[in-house]
């Protein structure tokens, strides 16, 4: 672990909130549009600075991602052309968003970034790393190849970070993080995020980080109070044309759709797609190219929805997404939550909406059961309340019951005409 971090070249005259900042960096965050630092960068980047390991536990879109960026970016010897930091992250989506970000932090101070990931060639990674990369930003795998190809040196690693744990151990990434910090220096700085730290996170962190400062972040809503949730029984088992219904409404400007296999994901957009819906998949199976083009028709606002798998959305922050829905019900309670969370974010409005078919009844009757354990526990989750009528925008959960079949509107095949916001959407990272 280092003693403490000097920033290169960068004498400490400007502030981001309380934080005193060098001048590229706060030039980098000007441009970027930060003027205030989000609780996690309020707390992270203070002992990060002072050489100290942080455990974080901070959900997706609270800002980490510069949390940790701010502190690197100071650290980076801009003389030596050598890989000084990695990050690991779980998807190749988050790899680059991170990837991005770091550049745009560094920008002013000529900070070299290179992401590296599956998916595509080596070709441009290796020519990034072999033009001095300082920065890398890497899945597991891809990191494992290049190291073992001798492309990619760790030896002069000063700080190493751990984005989005659980999920990496989620995906089974734990035999390859071992192997990848011990090529890195016992003396490096190391920092973990992870949206839960469960016992098997713990212990990983505690093989690898020495006596880290722990920071718990907690939204002003959490997740399952901020948001408008309901339970929506489609008795007729057409979850299609409930769908659609919600996909006609006029708020509903940018959805996101959880399917639990990458067939169903795909068959859904190409059922959504024939009825004259803008919409794409992401999952495991989307080429690199593919999925960089969801991502940047998400940016410009092409898309009204976009229908994914669980793991291949983690990491994505969208920005204007309206509603989630639950086509399917997750694997697990946990799952939902996080789920949900992609709407509702930075104080705007945000609807989840979870279809329920007659296949569905003990999947719900799990999920209610963990919902009110949360309330129960204090831990300020929503109550579970019975009912119908018009939703509300509330901290309440309510289930929606309807007699016969959802009849939707006739769909409007002219989406793109749809009005758009006054500002871009933004698929951000974490």
């Amino acid at each position: 672990m280092n003693s403490s971090i000097q920033p290169a070249g960068q004498s400490a005259d400007q502030t981001f909130g309380p934080l005193p900042v060098g001048d590229d960096i706060a030039r980098a965050l000007h441009r970027m549009g930060y003027s205030q630092p989000t609780p996690i960068q309020e707390q992270a980047i203070p002992p990060l600075r002072n050489g100290l390991d942080v455990m974080g536990q901070a959900q997706t879109g609270t800002g980490k991602t510069a949390g940790f960026g701010v502190p690197i970016v100071e650290m980076i010897d801009l003389r030596a052309r050598r890989v000084q930091a990695i990050v690991l992250v779980p998807t190749r989506e988050l790899c680059l968003q991170v990837a991005e970000e770091l550049s745009r932090l560094g920008s002013f101070a000529s900070v070299r970034v290179v992401a590296v990931h599956g998916g595509v060639g080596f070709g441009r990674q290796l020519d990034a790393l072999r033009q001095g990369a300082q920065i890398v930003v890497g899945t597991p795998g891809r990191v494992e190849d290049l190291m073992a190809r001798g492309n990619l040196r760790l030896d002069g690693v000063r700080f190493a970070v751990l984005d989005e744990a659980d999920r990496m151990l989620d995906v089974g990434f734990l035999p390859a993080i071992e192997r990848i910090l011990g090529r890195t220096p016992s003396t490096r700085q190391t920092a973990l995020f992870s949206a839960t730290i469960p016992d098997e996170v713990r212990r990983l962190a505690s093989r690898h980080m020495h006596e880290p400062v722990t920071i718990a972040i907690e939204s002003k809503k959490p997740t399952v109070e901020a948001i408008d949730q309901r339970f929506e029984d489609v008795r007729d088992g057409d979850k299609l044309k409930a769908l659609i219904a919600h996909l006609d409404d006029p708020s509903c400007f940018l959805a996101l759709v959880f399917r639990r296999t990458t067939y169903k994901a795909d068959r859904l957009a190409h059922d959504l797609s024939k009825r004259g819906y803008k919409v794409a998949a992401l999952h495991g199976r989307r080429t690199q190219p593919q999925r960089e083009k969801v991502l940047a028709d998400l940016k410009s606002a092409k898309l009204h929805a976009l229908i994914a798998t669980d793991i291949a959305a983690r990491g994505l922050d969208i920005g204007g997404l309206t509603h989630v829905f639950n086509f399917d019900l997750p694997d697990t309670p946990e799952t939902y939550v996080h789920r949900i969370g992609r709407t509702g974010r930075a104080g705007e409005a945000g609807t989840a909406i979870t279809l329920i078919g007659p296949e569905d009844a003990e999947g719900l009757s799990t999920l209610k059961k963990y919902l009110a354990r949360r309330e129960a526990g204090d831990q300020r989750g929503s109550g579970i309340q019975e009912g119908r009528g018009k939703p509300r925008r509330s901290s309440q959960i309510s289930d929606r019951s309807r007699s016969g079949s959802f009849q939707p509107s006739r769909p409007n095949r002219n989406r793109n005409r749809r009005q758009r916001p006054s500002q871009p959407l933004q698929a951000r990272s974490a």
